[in-house]
C-alpha cells in the first residue's frame, strides 16, 4: 500500500512538473487578459494624471485639449487586441491611431459609437488617442490581449433598427429604477429587440453607468440619448419652458418612436414617482407622441414614416392593469430572477447610491405594475404579458411558463 502511494505521488509531481505554465487568465481559459497595467502611458500634458484612466472611478477624468494625445506602448510580445475606452464629450470625435513604420494611421472603427467604446486593434503595440473636433475626456482605458472580453466590459455597437420593445426613461438609473424588470426578462432571457432611450443625462459618466447596468441585464442594442437639459430641482413649469413645452418634447419622443418602430412603448409613472417634475413631463409628453408618431400630417416629422405603436403601458397607470411576474428564475442568468437582476444592474449606478430610493417589487413604486394607456390591437384580456395579442412575439412570451 505504501508503496502504491508513493508511485502515485511520483507521478502527480511528474503531471505538475511537465505541464505548461500559463502566463495569464486568458491562455488558461481563453478570456483576454487585462493588459493595462503593463503598458506605458504618455499623456501630452499633466501627465501625473494619468492615474485616472485606471482609478475605475467614472468620475475621474483627464481632458485632451487641442492637438493632445494619451499615447500607450507595451512589450512586442503582449500586443493589445481590444481597447476599452469610457470617455465624455461626444463619441465619434475620438480617433484612435496605431503607429507603424514611423509615423501614425487612423484605424477605423465600425458600428454607432457610444460613449463606452470597445474598440478592435488587431494586435497593435504602439497606439494613441487623440481628439477630433472637441476636447474629449478619458475616464477610463482598459487595453486587453487576444480572446473573448470579461463579462464586465461593455461591448454595444448598434442601435436597434426594429425595435421589439421600446423603454424611454427620463435620466439614466430611472429605467432600472422603475421599470427595471424588463430588460433582463425580454432582452436577457426572451433575446427580444430592446431599445432603451433617455430624455437628459448632465454628465457623461451617468451615461456610461447606464451602459454598465444595460449590459448586465442582457440588453443587444446600446441606449440612445436626446440630449435635453437636466433640470435639478425646479417646479414643473419650469420644467415644460425648459424642454421647449410640452408639444416639443412629443416631438422628440415621436421621432424617437419612428426611428425604432416599438410594436410596444414603455415608460415611467404619470405622477413622476416621487413628483420629479421631469419625470411627468416626460410620460405626459409620451402619451401625445404616440399619436403624433402616427400622423402623418405632421411636417417637421415628415423625414421619417409614420409608426403606429400597437401598446403604450405606463408604470403604475391605474386602468387595465398588469402585474409582472418578475420572481422566476432565469435561465439567462444562471437561475436568478428579473427582479434580483436589476437590483444587481441599479448597483452599477454608482454615483446614484445614496440611500434614498432601491428597485422594489412592494411599495408604491412596484416595478412589476403597468397600465395598458393605449391600445390598437384592444384591451388586454389575459393580462399576462406587454405583448398580448402581438402574435409571434406574445408565443415567445408565453414560452417562459
Amino acid at each position: 500500500m505504501r508503496n502504491r502511494v508513493i508511485l502515485l505521488l511520483i507521478l502527480c509531481i511528474s503531471l505538475l512538473v511537465t505541464m505548461p505554465c500559463s502566463a495569464g487568465l486568458g491562455e488558461s481559459t481563453g478570456i483576454a487578459q487585462d493588459i493595462t497595467h503593463l503598458a506605458k502611458i504618455q499623456l501630452s500634458h499633466h501627465r501625473s494624471e494619468v492615474g485616472v484612466l485606471t482609478d475605475g472611478d467614472y468620475r475621474s477624468e483627464w481632458k485632451i485639449q487641442k492637438n493632445g494625445y494619451a499615447e500607450f506602448s507595451l512589450p512586442d510580445d503582449l500586443p493589445c487586441h481590444t481597447l476599452y475606452v469610457l470617455m465624455g464629450g461626444e463619441p465619434d470625435d475620438l480617433i484612435v491611431e496605431a503607429e507603424e513604420n514611423g509615423s501614425w494611421r487612423e484605424v477605423p472603427v465600425e458600428g454607432v459609437r457610444f460613449n463606452t467604446q470597445c474598440i478592435p486593434l488587431n494586435g497593435e503595440t504602439h497606439f494613441r488617442l487623440r481628439e477630433a473636433r472637441g476636447p474629449l475626456r478619458l475616464m477610463e482605458v482598459r487595453l486587453f490581449g487576444e480572446g473573448g472580453l470579461p463579462d464586465d466590459v461593455v461591448n454595444f455597437h448598434a442601435i436597434a433598427d426594429k425595435a421589439d420593445l421600446m423603454i424611454l426613461a427620463c435620466h439614466p438609473d430611472d429605467d432600472i429604477l422603475w421599470l427595471g424588470g424588463l430588460m433582463p426578462l425580454y432582452a436577457g432571457q426572451l433575446d427580444m429587440n430592446v431599445q432603451v432611450a433617455y430624455m437628459t443625462s448632465r454628465f457623461h459618466y451617468r451615461r456610461c453607468e447606464a451602459m454598465d447596468a444595460l449590459w448586465h441585464c442582457g440588453v443587444h442594442f446600446g441606449p440612445v440619448f436626446a440630449g435635453l437639459p437636466d433640470s435639478g430641482t425646479i417646479q414643473y413649469t419650469e420644467a415644460v419652458t425648459m424642454w421647449g413645452g410640452i408639444q416639443e418634447t412629443a416631438r422628440v419622443i415621436a421621432r424617437m418612436i419612428r426611428q425604432f418602430r416599438p410594436e410596444v412603448l414603455v415608460t415611467q409613472d404619470a405622477k413622476g414617482e416621487y413628483g420629479h417634475p421631469q419625470h411627468r413631463l416626460m410620460s405626459a409628453a409620451c402619451t401625445q407622441a404616440v399619436t403624433m408618431a402616427a400622423d402623418p400630417t405632421i411636417r417637421v416629422l415628415n423625414d421619417l414614416t409614420p409608426w403606429e405603436v400597437k401598446k403604450y403601458y405606463i408604470h403604475l397607470y391605474p386602468e387595465d392593469t398588469l402585474v409582472l411576474d418578475f420572481e422566476r428564475p432565469l435561465r439567462a442568468f444562471g437561475g436568478k430572477s428579473a427582479f434580483e437582476v436589476a437590483k444587481e444592474a441599479f448597483l452599477l449606478h454608482k454615483s446614484q447610491q445614496t440611500g434614498r430610493y432601491e428597485v422594489s417589487i412592494d411599495g408604491p413604486y412596484d416595478i412589476r405594475r403597468f397600465g395598458l394607456a393605449y391600445s390598437t390591437v384592444g384591451p388586454d384580456e389575459a393580462h399576462d404579458g406587454l405583448f398580448e395579442h402581438l402574435g409571434e412575439l406574445y408565443e415567445k412570451e408565453k414560452s417562459l411558463k
